[in-house]
């Protein structure tokens, strides 16, 4: 036993390829270094990579692309949360609407406009027929938001109606299947 190395075995047993075994650090690392200490502009280089990495070009626009889509979602969860709109959607969807059956009608008055390239009068009475479907749309989009105003007067009178008609409008010509949030309620009930 040596006077500074009080741990150290003089074992005669021990040879010196047990002693390699034993000085090899147990997180199986080595003893020298692999690579000079890097200075010090050198370590916040590195440090600013993994905050912020250095992207090519289309890495960029794919992260800025994740970002606007990321941030376009969570504004329209925020619009679409607000009251007033949870109401409008509940109002609409509670109901049957003339509005819902506008498209497959629309469908229907273009192919017969296009069948009038045969029949020059079914296309005139196609086109009185859209006339038809607009009007329709705008005397049920006014009867609705009239209705819809003293339902919002009597819950929500502080609410902020700015956008709310043509909101309405859009989501009533919609059909059922595709409006967007989905409908959360069934027709006939309450809202």
């Amino acid at each position: 036993m040596g006077l500074f190395r009080p741990y150290q075995r003089n074992d005669a047993a021990e040879t010196s390829d047990d002693l390699a075994h034993s000085e090899e650090p147990k997180s199986g690392g080595v003893n020298r270094k692999s690579a000079p200490t890097p200075s010090r502009k050198e370590a916040e280089l590195a440090r600013r990579e993994r905050v912020r990495p250095t992207l090519t070009k289309k890495e960029h626009k794919a992260r800025e692309r994740e970002i606007k889509r990321q941030n376009d979602d969570r504004a329209y969860q925020q619009t679409e949360m607000r009251p007033e709109r949870v109401l409008l959607r509940n109002f609409i969807d509670a109901r049957w609407t003339f509005g819902e059956f506008v498209w497959p009608i629309l469908l229907v008055s273009f192919a017969v406009f296009i069948a009038g390239a045969f029949w020059p009068q079914l296309s005139v009475w196609a086109t009185y027929g859209m006339w038809g479907l607009i009007v329709a749309i705008l005397l049920e989009a006014t009867y609705l938001w009239s209705r819809f105003r003293k339902v919002l007067d009597q819950r929500l009178p502080d609410a902020y109606r700015k956008g709310l008609m043509m909101y309405m409008i859009s989501r009533t010509i919609t059909p059922r299947r595709f409006r967007r949030p989905p409908t959360a309620i069934d027709r006939g009930a309450e809202y």
